[in-house]
């Protein structure tokens, strides 16, 4: 697996698959598909298959990460972890701290993923809830 910083239009397919998955999952998107200002990394296979990407933005106080996507055929081989490692590498060569990366609460699989990246949770957002009929 190769991880290597990428262009808009290389993510534009990745960040529509996280959208539409987070929407069925969550009902909206836990970060902006296409953050505005965003610094993007791809991850692909051997044979040049787009496996995850993840954003890196720079606000005034630090580096928010977000989105980190894997599609299913990247998943429990280590692709997250290599996305995440390539914006701290940045994010370290930059001088700038991480002040945050989003992980929505029903996403088990999620949190585990970043707490055993060495996160934690230090603040709670709060969304309205779904009712039905809701679109």
């Amino acid at each position: 697996m190769e991880v290597r910083r990428a262009r808009l239009e290389e993510i534009r397919p990745l960040a529509a698959e996280y959208l539409a998955e987070q929407e069925a999952r969550f009902g909206r998107p836990t970060s902006p598909p296409l953050p505005q200002g965003g610094v993007f990394w791809l991850a692909e296979d051997a044979d040049g298959t787009a496996l995850g990407y993840a954003a890196g933005t720079l606000r005034p106080e630090g580096c928010s990460i977000g989105p980190i996507f894997t599609r299913e055929t990247g998943r429990r081989r280590g692709t997250g972890a290599a996305l995440l490692a390539a914006i701290e590498r940045w994010v370290t060569d930059t001088g700038v701290p991480v002040v945050e990366i989003a992980v929505n609460a029903d996403n088990p699989g999620g949190v585990a993923f970043l707490e055993a990246s060495g996160y934690r949770p230090g603040r709670i957002l709060m969304v309205p809830e779904r009712t039905s009929g809701a679109a």
